[in-house]
């Protein structure tokens, strides 16, 4: 279910990626596959997580997790996904339908044309 990246983080980083797994998906509604976070989307789990608005210094003061000014990468948050196998459907096709077709000689004058 996690990632590799996720396993190397120490436990109380882990309890925070967590916090954004689940107040960042569920509550929040933010997309659970991106890596790159701002600092508002982090401030929003804070808040709901511990009731005030700081962001770990290990996301903000790392220098390696800076994309942008206020954007870090947090690639531990993202799931692993387990590639599903395609099923494959059987599909059987019956003539159930007796029709009478009938074509016109303008249909026909138009197909030697």
């Amino acid at each position: 279910m996690n990632n590799e990246a996720f396993n190397n983080l120490t436990k109380s980083q882990q309890l925070y990626v967590e916090s954004i797994r689940t107040i960042g998906g569920t509550q929040l509604g933010y997309d659970m596959t991106k890596s790159n976070w701002t600092r508002k989307e982090l401030i929003a789990v804070s808040m709901i997580r511990q009731n005030n608005d700081d962001v770990p210094n290990w996301i903000v003061k790392d220098k390696s997790r800076r994309v942008a000014r206020g954007l870090y990468l947090i690639n531990e948050v993202p799931l692993e996904l387990v590639e599903e196998t395609p099923t494959t459907e059987t599909f059987t096709v019956t003539d159930d339908i007796n029709a009478d077709i009938t074509v016109s000689d303008d249909m026909v004058a138009q197909e030697i044309l």
